[in-house]
């Protein structure tokens, strides 16, 4: 069996999203297809991978142990082509990174000029803005990017992490909103108005749903999206409040179409974002280039 086959990558994505059909939405493919792929790596083995959990379905101890080879073989492959690359001395390739909308135009401006003007002949590809069906850290450990900027505390023996600071958390919200002219606002005060939240599985998101446990109030959004300029816009409309740093409004702060009011909590006072790459890769030139500038980001 060749483990770096499709029916191994089917298995990952069935693992990832719970079940064959939300594995087929994510790959555009028809979960018939999915479904037929891994019967067939099932039959090859001998035995069976997936099992059913109520509503979801997750691996055996057999499909644990495929999924790891197939994730071990794809880093070696990983490896052995920015080593080669590196022998050849080639400035051409190709650097994946995963980037929130909410850091987006410090990369383009800090990072991605220069970047194009070293390496004008390496396809940068950039993602951003999806938190489904796996975090930036973890597609960073699997080898499907190379270099991603996560928020919020995070340990994973896996990564080189450099972490840094972002400023207070704040609530975002229009001039003519209740709010605007406060100097701070109470986790309390906000359930009394609308909130914008993202996908509980983005780390900002899960940064602002800790905070309003700890604080003890629970709070049910009335709008939510995937994307932290779609929540700026939102809250810019006048409908909402949505959340996140000072710095990653300030375009739409320093135009004066949002204000910034900080949030009284002692959670609220510090938040934390994290630049991140596999441990015991080697970064490709480009890649290596990449990650030296993302660490002077702000």
């Amino acid at each position: 069996m060749n483990l770096l086959d499709k029916r191994a990558l089917y298995l990952m994505e069935i693992s990832s999203c719970g079940g064959v059909r939300a594995a087929a939405e994510h790959l555009h493919a028809n979960p018939s297809v999915v479904s037929r792929q891994v019967r067939s790596l099932e039959r090859e083995l001998g035995m069976a991978l997936l099992e059913r959990q109520g509503r979801h379905v997750s691996l055996t101890e057999a499909g644990q142990l495929v999924l790891d080879s197939f994730l071990a073989q794809r880093r070696l492959h990983a490896e052995l082509g920015d080593t080669l690359s590196r022998l050849r001395n080639l400035q051409l390739g190709k650097v994946v990174v995963s980037v929130g909308d909410g850091f987006i135009d410090s990369f383009i401006n800090t990072v991605m000029r220069r970047v194009s003007e070293h390496y004008p002949d390496v396809m940068i590809e950039i993602r951003t803005g999806i938190y489904y069906p796996r975090e930036p850290h973890e597609m960073v450990a699997n080898d499907e990017v190379d270099i991603a900027i996560t928020y919020g505390p995070i340990s994973d023996p896996r990564l080189v992490v450099h972490s840094f600071e972002r400023g207070p958390l704040c609530a975002l919200v229009a001039p003519g909103h209740p709010l605007a002219e406060q100097a701070g606002v109470e986790l309390a005060e906000l359930l009394n108005h609308k909130l914008i939240f993202l996908p509980d599985v983005s780390g900002s998101q899960q940064f602002v749903n800790a905070l309003f446990r700890a604080a003890d109030q629970p709070a049910t959004p009335s709008y939510r999206c995937n994307l932290h300029s779609v929540a700026r816009r939102l809250a810019s409309a006048g409908i909402g409040v949505s959340f996140m740093t000072a710095a990653a409004a300030r375009d739409e702060v320093e135009a004066g179409v949002l204000k910034a009011i900080p949030i009284l909590h002692p959670l609220a006072e510090s938040s934390q974002a994290n630049l991140v790459r596999r441990a015991g890769r080697r970064l490709s030139p480009a890649a290596g280039y990449l990650w030296k500038l993302m660490l002077t980001m702000q």
